[in-house]
Parts: structure tokens; sequence; C-alpha cells
């Protein structure tokens, strides 16, 4: 199976089908500024759309289960402004500031695959990431993401006493304000809270000092593998795995920051070596086996894996059909009687 294949295997286990559809739609803007002050004069906050329209399996499934249908189109525009960030194969349709502005925005908001939902409130700042689509029907899906607005109500609400607040209990509130939030995510667009959080906890009394640091490590470990991922192979993927390795040793990453490193490494060592594929693909699903990534792994390597496993067993039920030798022993040779000799008279 080639390295193609095994990314059709990822991509199948997070569709599940792929269905033809169109994005053309006019509840959605496609301009984060006008998205912005349409928000701040209706007292909305944002959602955003992080798509491949004509080309992302997951991203095609939840349009046409969810996006498309009425419960969506009625419900959360009361709530949200719905902005669509597109990164489609075909950009013909698109202006080269909609092109760059999906550029921009997936950089700030740590996007890492599609589809993903991000909600924000009117100034931009997030609440909620939502990686992939689950499978979830219109009426579940619509009533989760219009419960998430009281995160942002606990935000604010949590911001508005840490205000009046000092030392330990600062830095309790800012915690509690952002603590629900994805961690690349706060390190990104809350740092000003979190260097807060760091020098109102100096002496990690709190364990908050220890937690944001590290929040800090695993978002540089993180933007270092991207990096990586985005450098071009020049055909010698050995070099690549010896670079993750290195990375590992360096950062020393733990949990879902190390489960993303091997899950790297195994895609890159599909093309080299299957069994050593395999291995560090099983590392990754340990490293965090709880993450969403974690319960799909499994998923994957018996996607990916299915014809070696097949091979294997043809092999096995062979050598099972194939009778065994009989291991033949020579003749013994015949061996004559001795001859007596008669005695003399």
């Amino acid at each position: 199976m080639s390295t193609q294949l095994f990314r059709s295997a990822v991509a199948a286990i997070a569709a599940g089908l792929l269905i033809s559809s169109s994005f053309a739609d006019d509840l959605w803007l496609v301009d984060f500024k006008a998205a912005k002050e349409q928000a701040a004069k209706e007292g909305k906050d944002i959602l955003m759309e992080f798509t491949g329209s004509d080309w992302c399996p997951p991203c095609i499934a939840l349009n046409e289960k969810v996006l498309s249908k009425d419960v969506f189109r009625d419900k959360m525009p009361e709530k949200y402004v719905l902005l669509k960030l597109d990164s489609p194969r075909d950009k013909s349709k698109q202006s080269a500031e909609e092109q760059e502005q999906y550029k921009q925005l997936a950089a700030e908001y740590k996007i890492t695959g599609v589809p993903t939902i991000v909600l924000v409130d009117a100034k931009g700042r997030p609440f909620s990431k939502s990686v992939g689509y689950s499978g979830a029907e219109a009426d579940e899906y619509v009533d989760d993401m219009l419960e998430k607005v009281e995160l942002r109500t606990k935000r604010d609400e949590q911001f508005a006493k840490a205000e009046n607040a000092t030392g330990a209990d600062k830095a309790k509130l800012l915690n509690e304000a952002v603590e629900s939030f994805e961690g690349d995510l706060v390190v990104a667009t809350y740092r000003d809270v979190v260097d807060q959080i760091v020098a109102l906890d100096a002496d990690n009394g709190l364990g908050l000092k220890e937690k944001y640091e590290g929040l800090i490590r695993s978002s540089e470990f993180k933007a270092s593998l991207r990096e990586l991922q985005q450098t071009p192979p020049n055909g010698d993927l050995n070099k690549i795995v010896e670079k993750i390795d290195e990375l590992i040793h360096e950062k020393a990453p733990t949990g879902e920051s190390l489960q993303e490193a091997l899950f790297f490494k195994g895609q890159v060592l599909y093309g080299i070596s299957k069994p050593k594929a395999k291995e560090a693909l099983l590392a990754a699903a340990k490293a965090a086996p709880n993450s969403q990534m974690g319960k799909q792994i499994p998923l994957i390597i018996e996607r990916a894996f299915a014809d070696e496993e097949k091979d294997d067993a043809e092999s096995k039920d062979d050598a099972e059909e194939k009778p065994a030798k009989k291991e033949t022993k020579p003749a013994p040779k015949e061996t004559k009687p001795a001859t007596k000799v008669a005695p003399k008279k």
C-alpha cells in the first residue's frame, strides 16, 4: 500500500462517506472584518468554519448532514454570525484576499486540519475549537454549539472578577477564565493572560506557573513540528525521521504533543518500512489513548495495514495446506548370518 493509500485510510476514518455538495450560501460571510463588525453590531459571537469544500470528505459530510439542514440555518444565526473560511483545490472562485485571509487566520487559530469550527467573540477571541466531524445529527450538533455560548459567558465573568482581584486570587480567576480552552489556542490568543498567571504564581504555589509554562513549551514544540511537516522531503524520508527523533529528544514532549509527533513519524515511515510505521503508530496511540487522535489510530492501523495482514494470513494458510514431507529413512542394509566354521576332525 502506498503513502497515498495510507492518507486515504486516515480520511476514510474521519469521513465515513463522501457526499457531493455545494457550499454557496447567503447565510455565510467570507470576510473576517465584516463578520466582527456585524457581530459587534448585533451582540453576537462568530462561528468560523475552516473547510476544504471540494476535497475534504468530512467537510462535505458536515455540510450535507448539518450545515445545510433547516435546524442549523434557523437556529444558529440567532446566536452566531457565520463565517466560512475555505481552502478549496479549485481557487478560481476565490479572490487573492480570501486566500491570504485563510492562511493568516489558519496560522493565528492553530488550524491543523479541516473541518475545524472555532467560536470567537466579536473581537475575535476564541472560546471553543472543534476539530473534525463526529457524524452527529443536525439537532444534536446545533444544541451543542448553542450551549458553548456559556463558555464565553463564564470567561467574561471570570475576567470581570479578576479585574478587582490581586495576587493568587487573581491568578485563580484568570486560570478559570481560560482553562477549558485548547492549550495551543490559549498560548496563541491569550498570551497576555498566560503571562499574568505565570507572574502572579511566580513561586508555583498554585501549580499554575508550571502548568502554563508547560503549555508554552508544548506550543513551541508543535510549531517546530509544523515547520518540519511543511519542509519538502527532497526524496529522503530517512532524514525526516531523524529530525523527528531529534525534536522529540530535544523537547521531550508528552501526551498529545508526543502523540502528534509519533503519528507524523508513522506516516513518514510508511514509505520506508511498514513494520516500523506500525510500531510508531502504536506508540502514538499509547501516548494519549483517550484523545481524539488516540481513539482513531487503531482504526487507521486496521485500514492502513489491512493488505499486509491479509497477505500474512494467506501465507499462513498456504503453509498449513501443504502436506508435511515425510522423512524417509534409508532401508537398512541386509545383514548375512555369520558362517560357522566347522570344527576339524
